[in-house]
């Protein structure tokens, strides 16, 4: 399949790399090693900001941010990376692209595509890609293309720290700096370089954090009065509903943003005995075994009560 992807992928003109909305470094760092691999004939969009931390990479400053599908241009391939289900992008429009092929580690993905690469076992989709990008000409892995790989594959097992880090992690993690990645470098821009305005958000939502169930599940939250207040922004949230799985005796951690038109958005995180992405998929939405979410039409202490009483029959 791997072959397969990359006779097509090479071959083709034009290729539009989509990723879900929200992105985070895997999905950013998977598309932009495509970019900087085959370089103008490829088109990065996102129906997002991109966040301030992967603004580092290189080509990140080029992604397209689009808000109405009909500003994206017809392709020859339209390649979704990191994204379980089409639906994460708004308004996906298949049929602006003559092949749509999906490559993915989600255990909850679809299959959406006509060609579909999804291997849950896998910590990141950057690996994936990688796997790829050596099959179509390894000679042409830049240390720019590495940094991007590894920059996904860093996050995804949150430095390194996270259960779906594994020996092959390690394996293509050394096999990256070979290709000239400087880790220090990566380590700084995505966990050194917050803006100060993150830190303010931060403080706030902090102030909300709560114990339930004997101390096995920890909520926090946060308001648009709170993004007002510090003057952040959405994207600067990624990475809060680790400060609730941190602490002692807690199993799942619960985060809740409140969402700008009406309703939240929620991320989930397990220590290693509650599966969150099949919580989440009571609620519409998916993931992976310890890592999760979905969104709710309905108030946080609404959120919040639903999820409390969902993990709890899990525990």
């Amino acid at each position: 399949m791997k072959e397969k992807i990359a006779k097509i992928l090479d071959s083709a003109e034009s290729i539009a790399c989509f990723f879900h909305k929200n992105p985070d470094g895997d999905a950013v760092g998977s598309a932009l090693a495509v970019k900087n691999f085959f370089k103008e004939k490829v088109e990065v969009y996102s129906p997002g900001i991109i966040p301030e931390v992967y603004m580092f990479l290189k080509g990140a400053d080029g992604i397209r941010i689009y808000s109405d599908f009909d500003e994206v241009k017809r392709a020859e391939v339209f390649l979704v990376l990191d994204c379980a289900d089409d639906k994460r992008i708004p308004h996906f429009d298949r049929n602006k692209a003559n092949i749509v092929i999906n490559v993915d580690h989600h255990e909850t993905n679809t299959f959406f595509g006509d060609i579909n690469l999804v291997e849950p076992d896998r910590a990141s989709t950057s690996e994936i890609v990688f796997d790829i990008l050596k099959v179509a000409d390894v000679s042409r892995i830049s240390p720019e293309v590495a940094e991007c790989i590894y920059t996904g594959l860093y996050t995804d097992t949150g430095g390194f720290k996270f259960s779906n880090t594994n020996k092959r992690s390690f394996e293509i993690a050394s096999e990256l700096v070979d290709y000239g990645v400087n880790p220090s470098r990566v380590a700084s821009c995505v966990y050194e370089s917050y803006p100060f305005r993150r830190m303010r958000l931060l403080a706030l939502s902090l102030s909300t954090l709560e114990l339930h169930k004997d101390g096995k599940i920890a909520s926090m939250y946060v308001t648009w009065d709170m993004f007002k207040k510090s003057g952040a922004y959405p994207e600067d949230t990624e990475d809060f509903v680790n400060y609730t799985r941190a602490i002692k005796g807690v199993e799942v951690g619960i985060f809740i943003r409140e969402l700008f038109s009406s309703g939240v958005k929620v991320s989930l995180r397990s220590k290693s005995k509650v599966n969150v992405a099949k919580i989440a998929s009571l609620f519409g939405g998916g993931g992976h075994f310890n890592a999760a979410g979905c969104e709710l039409n309905c108030t946080i202490q609404e959120a919040k009560n639903l999820l409390i009483n969902a993990v709890s029959a899990f525990l």
